[in-house]
């Protein structure tokens, strides 16, 4: 299986996180990615980036050593009604935005709130992606929001690290690659790198999606061409 991109990285502006820009477009280079998405956390995380972040990211190039910088976000869900910590112009200039549920920017309530609160954040023109919703810690209706998102062209990611970070994750990923496999709903495969070192990390996403035999055709960071065409931003 070939990605042709990660999608889901943290530099050392999420505090959590450990290295530069070019540290992890370098890393990303040297793993024979086209495209690398730099998506520190919103500022509602205790960490997060300031909102100066995403509104300077202009200053960077589109390619840093032959690699497609994708300017983008993890914003984090604050609210059931589908609000997130950036403004919404702010999330129209970024490239890529990935919306999540952090416990250090919403209290989980219970699943109908939070299968509410992703409906509502699908409908955002300016978010093309639900992030690690493996989280069982917020759990929701997986077939209904899936669904949604082939409504509405909406990403899902199959987040790497949520098979040794968030415990628990492992059958509700799986879960969701089937429902998304059943609905033909589009997803990403994403390392959530905090560190040059685990950029293009994907060995537990990947063996998963070998497990239930996933259409490649639905794994959107495998061509370059849709991956673009999707983001609607040059190559």
């Amino acid at each position: 299986m070939n990605i042709i991109a990660d999608l889901h990285t943290h530099t050392l502006v999420s505090e959590h996180a450990y290295s530069t820009v070019d540290e992890m477009l370098n890393s990303a280079k040297d793993k024979g990615f086209l495209a690398l998405a730099i998506t520190d956390h919103g500022p509602a995380s205790s960490d997060g980036a300031k909102l100066v972040h995403f509104k300077a990211m202009h200053s960077l190039p589109n390619y840093i050593n032959g690699v497609r910088l994708l300017r983008g976000c993890e914003a984090n869900i604050v609210d059931y009604s589908g609000k997130v910590d950036l403004s919404e112009n702010v999330l129209a200039y970024l490239d890529f935005v990935i919306a999540s549920y952090h416990e250090d920017s919403i209290q989980p309530l219970n699943k109908k709130e939070h299968t509410n609160g992703y409906a509502e954040i699908i409908k955002n023109p300016h978010i093309d992606c639900l992030g690690h919703i493996g989280n069982p810690k917020f759990e929701f209706d997986i077939e209904y929001i899936v669904k949604l998102c082939k409504e509405y062209n909406k990403l899902i990611e199959i987040n790497s690290s949520s098979f040794t970070v968030r415990k628990g994750s492992s059958p509700i990923c799986r879960e969701v690659a089937l429902t998304c496999k059943k609905y033909e709903t589009n997803i990403v495969v994403t390392s959530d790198a905090h560190s040059k070192y685990k950029v293009g990390d994907f060995k537990d996403s990947i063996e998963l999606l070998i497990s239930i035999d996933f259409p490649k055709h639905l794994i959107l960071n495998t061509d370059y061409d849709k991956l673009t065409e999707y983001l609607g931003i040059e190559k």
